[in-house]
């Protein structure tokens, strides 16, 4: 048989998928960076306020994500998900900058997130038919690597901006502008999904809807209870970024940093999909959770410069490793004909905790101290490292 090239498996589908979350990163993270300063010096909101927005608006993705993975495991089409979720995003973003308090934002930010939760289950289970069993961690691991990518640009645009218009616009007027602009590259990737091309398949007999996990095969129910764990552990990067500020360094330093951090996550996403299909799934996950905990346990202990870039590198580590992994390895052991249904699942289960993540860390910086967020990090993600090791995967027949 003849060798495979290192194309093999990235089929058009998942190029074009991979084009597609490019542009939405690249205007996400435009946003991103500035968003906890947006929230606190603009819009009057404190670290509380900042994890309950970021943690609602994750368990709002959750919550969709069930619904929009069964639905089109239902309609036999995944394309039509793939767009409204898209589009809907696009059109929150152009509202972004207009609003004049945190409430109104926070009433955006969850309508921009349910467009997310409609999209990504169905695009996980569209990326995982558009490639052989095989390569299937190769096309999740590039398209994780192309999306960051998107959220390499966009920092950097947003430092360029920042540099620009600060010191006519000031730093209200200069946020907002940037939100602005960052809708661009959003309608650009809702333009790229009409070349998606989808396989043929049979829509599924519509199942009664469960947001449990019966029927679901018990190793995979207990990798998404170990997935969910250390979701727990990983607050919203705002808390990093707000570390950063909070021990003396600038907003600039922050975006800098938060560009260090997609850097190293572009750079392993897809090498981490590649040794997963060789060395199994699980070894390159627990490279991701060890990654985390040390950045956590950095970043409560020892808060100056170096140590911020050393956590910074190690986050994205961490985010490399683990993310497209994870959701492969719930690709592989869910049924084919509720892949979408199962995959919906899984992100319900580990972005609904997202929700009180972000309130305790939120809570546990404000009562406390900033590093009791990181330490709260640090613990949790220990209890999912050790859950992990004591998992067996299944063997295939």
């Amino acid at each position: 048989m003849a060798s495979r090239t290192w194309r093999y498996g990235l089929t058009a589908n998942v190029v074009v998928l991979g084009i597609v979350s490019l542009f939405t990163d690249f205007s996400s993270e435009m946003i991103l960076p500035i968003l906890p300063f947006f929230l606190t010096q603009v819009l009057s909101a404190n670290a509380l306020i900042v994890g309950l927005i970021e943690g609602a608006g994750d368990a709002v993705v959750a919550f969709m994500k069930v619904l929009s993975g069964r639905w089109s495991d239902v309609a036999g089409s995944r394309k039509g998900f793939v767009e409204a979720g898209y589009g809907l995003s696009t059109v929150m973003k152009i509202l972004f900058p207009f609003a004049s308090v945190w409430p109104a934002f926070f009433g955006m930010r969850v309508v921009e997130r349910l467009g997310k939760g409609v999209r990504d289950a169905p695009r996980d289970a569209l990326l995982s038919e558009s490639t052989p069993p095989e390569t299937r961690g190769k096309a999740f691991g590039f398209h994780r690597s192309m999306d960051t990518a998107g959220a390499i640009v966009g920092p950097v645009v947003t430092l360029v901006l920042l540099a620009t218009l600060l010191p006519a616009w000031g730093e209200a007027g200069a946020y907002r502008l940037i939100i602005l602009v960052a809708a661009l590259p959003a309608a650009l990737s809702f333009t790229c999904v009409s070349l998606v091309r989808e396989p043929r398949r049979v829509a599924a007999p519509q199942p009664r809807l469960r947001v449990t996990l019966g029927g679901v095969p018990g190793a995979l129910k207990l990798f998404i209870l170990t997935a969910s764990v250390f979701s727990f552990a990983d607050f919203s990067v705002a808390f990093l970024l707000l570390r950063v500020t909070d021990v003396g360094e600038t907003a600039v330093v922050a975006i800098l940093l938060y560009v260090l951090f997609n850097v190293v996550y572009a750079a392993h996403a897809f090498p981490a999909g590649i040794l997963s299909d060789r060395v199994g799934r699980k070894p390159v996950i627990l490279v991701g959770y060890a990654a985390f905990v040390v950045m956590a346990v950095l970043l409560a202990a020892t808060p100056h410069l170096v140590a911020l870039v050393l956590g910074f590198g190690l986050y994205g580590l961490s985010y490399g490793m683990a993310e497209g992994t994870q959701r492969a390895l719930v690709a592989d052991l869910a049924p084919p004909e509720s892949r979408a249904t199962v995959l919906g699942a899984y992100h319900a289960s580990v972005g609904i905790v997202k929700l009180a993540s972000g309130l305790v860390a939120g809570l546990l910086w404000v009562a406390v101290a900033p590093a009791a967020t990181f330490w709260f990090g640090a613990v949790f993600a220990c209890a999912a490292a050790g859950m992990l090791l004591a998992w067996r995967a299944p063997v295939r027949s």
